[in-house]
């Protein structure tokens, strides 16, 4: 294996630094203890981490937050799981298109997506409600689940199934305790990553919140009235989220997995 050049090298520390930098500067701004913004901090303080567990509005919409996301992603799962047999294990007319269709939430902006939604379901009568906001994140967190489990069913010799199989099982009964122990850690993978790309989604739920907002969105309305570090410290914890969901992925599945 050819050692990198130092321009690799150099590249791959540009990169780091691009996406490191503005991580730690949330993280450093969420313990000024001044009351603005500022890098360095004008002291150390958890004030502001306190104020955001303080606000009634945080709290509920990272309840409503979490509830959103634990339903999609447990429909996502199931979805996916079926939508990933049906793809990797059978050659259908039409194939392709429905990988396209359940991969295009990865490509399609955003904003897009959104305002397309929000035109079909107020049409339906679902625009602001609970309803439409979990059909867009199913939309959203599909993507993810399929390209996993499609991995994992893809190494997954079929093989150890068909002889369930030939020995009497019932194809339902041999999928469920043969096939499905053995994808285990990628469903396990896939569930965390739905989980969090539901959570964190701020473009697309926008056009569907109503009285009842998500906490990207109840961020991002605090920030355009308020400049204190409080947005900071909510970021940060996320960012610590976000950390410890990665390493889990890495632990169960391999980023690979979820990264192609």
């Amino acid at each position: 294996m050819n050692r990198p050049g130092w321009f690799a090298w150099f590249l791959t520390a540009v990169g780091v630094i691009c996406m490191a930098v503005p991580l730690a500067v949330v993280v450093v701004s969420s313990f000024n203890d001044g009351t603005e913004i500022a890098v360095p901090p004008h002291g150390f303080s958890l004030r502001w981490y306190a104020n955001a567990f303080q606000r009634e509005r945080f709290l509920h919409s990272l309840q409503f937050s979490l509830v959103l996301a634990a339903i999609s992603t447990a429909l996502s799962l199931i979805i996916g799981l079926m939508c990933s047999v049906a793809l990797m294990r059978h050659r259908f007319p039409g194939r392709e298109l429905v990988a396209a269709l359940i991969n295009s939430p990865l490509i399609v902006p955003q904003v897009v997506m959104g305002m397309a939604l929000l035109v079909l379901l107020a049409n339906a009568g679902l625009a602001s409600s609970f309803l439409g906001l979990g059909i867009l994140h199913l939309i959203l967190t599909l993507p993810y689940t399929v390209k996993v489990l499609s991995a994992s069913l893809l190494r997954f010799p079929q093989s150890l199934e068909d002889a369930a199989i030939i020995h009497g099982a019932h194809p339902v009964t041999a999928f469920v305790r043969v096939t499905i122990p053995c994808v285990k850690p990628a469903m396990v993978a896939a569930a965390i990553f739905a989980f969090v790309t539901s959570f964190d989604n701020f473009t697309a739920t926008q056009f569907l919140v109503w009285d009842r907002t998500t906490l990207p969105v109840e961020i991002y309305s605090y920030a355009m009235l308020e400049t204190d570090p409080t947005v900071c410290a909510i970021s940060a914890m996320l960012i610590a989220l976000t950390t410890v969901v990665v390493l889990a992925i890495e632990r169960w599945a391999g980023l690979e997995m979820v990264t192609g």
